[in-house]
């Protein structure tokens, strides 16, 4: 016999809003339905979980869920929208905070805010790599740090010469760690023979760190020429970017057409000053903590570069240092660089020399 008491109700047309606060071992959730709050639990870290959950209580209706980028990646993003949750990833910064829950931060206090600040539009989506792109940019991070690992191990090296007053021969340059140098460290002897094991162990280091940093760096150009042979060549034509600053912004920056204005990729880059307004009060600061920290290091290193073969650049740079930092100076022509860059990139054009 049919019993009406359990018949399972239509939410057709009604919004579901899923906080959640994603760890290793669980996921904490908080859901609203419509203008109201639902409840809160702790579940495992499953996408498939809580689709089984939201169609079960809720069958028919719409499921939008949040949660913020970091460790977890982007894989429960894919398998979410898979399963016919609209789920979005946003950044940590973004999401509205008072005062007294950042010193009051708990699990269902973040997750509440998150499904609160999703059901009030409030928090916009991250761009999202395809998963090849996403691999690749792992590739090129994993080079920067397999190259600033090898800079540790030699400052490490510069380090231990220094603390035992031991100098190579004028006829060496330490700064560029030639096969002439890299010999001379192999050969050198200490008073003692546990001195020597130590400077034996670091030159190990070193080539370790070398060899994983030269491998990457091939493994990269050959992805590059497989699939992004084009803007390559065309990045390179651009006075101060050279080869791996060409990989960072390829990697990095993926599709270039996803940013609206030069002020919007400015922004990402994190090449805009930050601001404090109050009254008639409005102090300029130095650049914003929120960056590409690749790519911002990159395009300052590129304005370097790019004083001594473009006369354009080369001329603002005369002009404004006069009354302003090097600092600041230079980071309007990394600005300036970039701008050129994306018209380079979306236009398809080489690089203009000299022109102002």
């Amino acid at each position: 016999m049919h019993n009406k008491f359990n018949k399972i109700p239509d939410f057709s047309g009604h919004n579901i809003y899923v906080g959640l606060d994603v760890h290793k071992a669980s996921w904490a959730v908080n859901i609203r339905v419509d203008d109201m709050e639902h409840r809160h639990f702790t579940q495992p870290p499953s996408p498939l979980v809580l689709f089984k959950y939201l169609t079960e209580n809720f069958p028919g209706a719409h499921y939008f869920s949040a949660y913020e980028c970091g460790f977890s990646g982007y894989h429960h993003h894919r398998e979410l929208l898979n399963l016919g949750i609209q789920n979005i990833v946003f950044n940590p910064a973004d999401l509205p905070i008072t005062n007294k829950e950042k010193i009051n931060k708990r699990d269902p206090v973040d997750s509440r805010r998150i499904s609160h600040a999703l059901q009030n539009n409030q928090l916009k989506c991250i761009h999202v790599f395809n998963p090849e792109h996403e691999q690749f940019r792992s590739l090129f991070r994993m080079r920067w740090k397999a190259a600033k690992e090898n800079r540790r191990v030699k400052n490490r090296i510069r380090s231990f010469l220094h603390y035992y007053g031991i100098f190579p021969p004028e006829s060496l340059n330490p700064d560029n760690w030639s096969v002439a140098f890299l010999s001379w460290l192999k050969q050198l002897k200490l008073p003692t023979d546990a001195g020597t094991l130590a400077l034996e162990y670091l030159l190990i280091a070193y080539q370790s760190t070398r060899s994983q940093l030269l491998e990457v760096t091939r493994h990269l150009r050959k992805e590059v020429k497989l699939h992004y042979q084009n803007i390559y060549i065309r990045l390179l034509t651009i006075p101060g970017i050279g080869p791996i600053n060409a990989l960072c912004l390829i990697a990095e920056i993926g599709d270039i057409s996803r940013f609206r204005s030069c002020k919007h990729l400015a922004s990402f880059v994190g090449l805009v000053p930050r601001s404090h307004q109050s009254g008639i009060r409005d102090p300029q600061g130095s650049l914003t903590y929120r960056s590409n920290k690749y790519l911002r290091a990159a395009l300052i290193e590129s304005a370097w570069m790019a004083l001594r073969y473009d006369p354009a650049l080369l001329k603002y740079y005369k002009d404004r240092i006069i009354s302003h930092k090097s600092q600041v100076v230079i980071s309007k022509i990394a600005h300036k660089l970039l701008n050129r860059i994306r018209f380079v990139w979306m236009m398809g054009d080489n690089y203009q020399v000299g022109v102002a």
